[in-house]
Parts: structure tokens; sequence; C-alpha cells
């Protein structure tokens, strides 16, 4: 992968520290953290072929709320050390060593997209150390028979590949990254043509594309083994999420234009979570984690 740099009128912007911890099994895991300091700890969960890179870059939104802020990347995501086989219930204990290490004992979670499925594994598995969680844009089980007839069809189609013919998903993600090693402005701006009016908005701000890019890049450093592990953890039938979280507030956030993770899948969010606070945002995307920091923070710590 190319490195990356950011522009310079942009770089002052950017205050997230990179860093990386080795785990009591000698496993290395990277991630941004912002405001040690703080007395409200978030720990955000990125998206499927993202980053934690993929965040908003305003610092100051942070320092508003008194954040001490924290993400993980996902094994081969970054620069954390790649898991040839993992599931969502593995993450969740690479996160609470994590925590453990860190001495952190309670934590506000935003979950964003496949980060919202990882989060809700982690907050089932760990919920004594969960205070919210928050699921914007999230997944659902993608193997589930409670799921199966409202999963979008690229989601659908994620699936049965994973399940049937990983190989194919395996080929297609290599290209993906060789396509972003050779040409990463064409590449991305290919996807960015593919996105939602609302979306393109977000991510033709350059401040939120530059993070945007860092995040791609990032998720497919590995000739997009990373983001095949993930897939196939994404796709494996939790052992979690079972019952509604006693004791934890939660959070659904929706884009009315959100066509990855649609109104569809969020009501069955509404169903799971019976006590959550539901925010439907008209005219938004998939990407309204972006546009929409200031409030996710907030109602996070509330």
């Amino acid at each position: 992968m190319p490195n990356f740099k950011l522009e310079k009128e942009e770089k002052r912007y950017i205050f997230l520290q990179d860093s990386f911890i080795f785990l009591p099994d000698n496993r290395k895991l990277s991630y941004i953290s912002y405001g040690d300091t703080n007395e409200n700890t978030v720990i955000f969960f990125h998206g499927f072929g993202s980053s934690v890179s993929s965040i908003h870059p305003d610092t100051k939104i942070l320092d508003k709320y008194n954040v001490r802020f924290l993400a993980v990347n996902r094994p081969g995501y970054g620069n954390s050390e790649l898991m040839l086989k993992y599931s969502m219930e593995d993450f969740a204990d690479l996160i609470n060593d994590f925590l453990i290490a860190k001495e952190i004992k309670k934590v506000s979670i935003i979950g964003w997209s496949a980060g919202g499925l990882y989060s809700q594994v982690f907050a089932d598995k760990y919920s004594e150390k969960v205070t919210s969680l928050n699921l914007v844009s999230s997944a659902i089980p993608l193997n589930s028979n409670e799921t199966k007839k409202i999963l979008p069809s690229n989601w659908k189609m994620i699936s049965n590949l994973n399940r049937y013919i990983p190989i194919m998903t395996k080929i297609y993600l290599k290209s993906l990254s060789k396509k972003l090693s050779n040409n990463l402005d064409g590449t991305i701006q290919k996807s960015i043509q593919q996105m939602v009016e609302s979306d393109q908005k977000v991510v033709n701000d350059p401040l939120m594309r530059t993070v945007m890019m860092k995040g791609a890049v990032e998720a497919y450093r590995n000739g997009g083994l990373g983001v095949y592990y993930d897939a196939l953890a994404l796709c494996k039938a939790s052992k979690h999420i079972s019952n509604p979280l006693q004791d934890v507030n939660v959070n659904i956030w929706q884009g009315e234009k959100d066509t990855v993770w649609t109104s569809e899948t969020s009501n069955y969010l509404r169903e799971k979570y019976p006590n959550s606070t539901y925010s439907f945002i008209n005219n938004e995307g998939h990407l309204l984690y972006l546009s929409h920091w200031d409030e996710i923070l907030k109602k996070s710590l509330s």
C-alpha cells in the first residue's frame, strides 16, 4: 500500500494518536486514542473495509464532552496482527483484554456499520463494563434465521459466498486491495460514485475524504486478508446477542437514505432492544456517524 499523507492544511485537525499494544498472549493490536486525562471513556468499533482512522477528525468535539476516545483495529486492519481465523466473540475477548491493560472499567460504545454487530457481541458478553451501546447504521446478524429475510442484498450475497464458496470472497478482496494500491484516488472515486447523494456530500468534504481514504488503505494493507477474515467472522453464527441488555442504555441511529443497512434492519434492532431510543435521520445515508458525530457523542454519554 502507498504511504498515506495528509494535506498540509488538514494536518492541524488530526490529533488522534496512533498506537499499538501487546496483549497477554503477545498479540499486537493497533489503536488510536485521544484525551487520556478526560473523564468519559468512549470506544469506537469501526466498519467493514474501513479502520479506526475513518473517524471524525475534529477533536474539539471530544473535548467538548470531556471524552477519552479509543478505537481498536480488528485483526489484519492497520497494524493489528492478522488472525487467520477468529470469531466476534474472540474479538470481544481481545477488547476486554485491551480494556484491562488500559485499566478501564466502564465504557460507552459506539459501533458503526459492521462494528455495530461486533459491539453488540461485546456488550452482551461483557455487559458489566458497558454504560451505553450506540448502534449507528448498524449491522445485524448475518447467519440467523431471524434476519435472513431482511438482510440487504449485498450482505445476503456476502453471507452466502462466505458460507459456501469463501474463496470467491478472498479473490475479490485481494483484487480490490490491488486496485487501491495501484490507483487509490480512482478506486475511491468509483466507490463514491456508487454512494447515495447524502453520503457523497459527506465524503466530498476534503477532511472527511482524507479520513475515509486513510481508513481504506489501512483496511486493505494485508492484501485484503484482514477484510477477508473479518467477513468470515461476521458470517459466523454468534453465540451471544440473546437477551435484551440490563442496565445499559441502547441508542439506535438510522439514516433514511441508507442502503447498506436499512430502516428494516434497524427496526429489527429496535425489537431486539425494546427499551432503546431510536433516532431516524431524514435525508441521511450510511455515513451519518460523520455528519452527526456531535449528537451521537452527546447521546452516548447522556
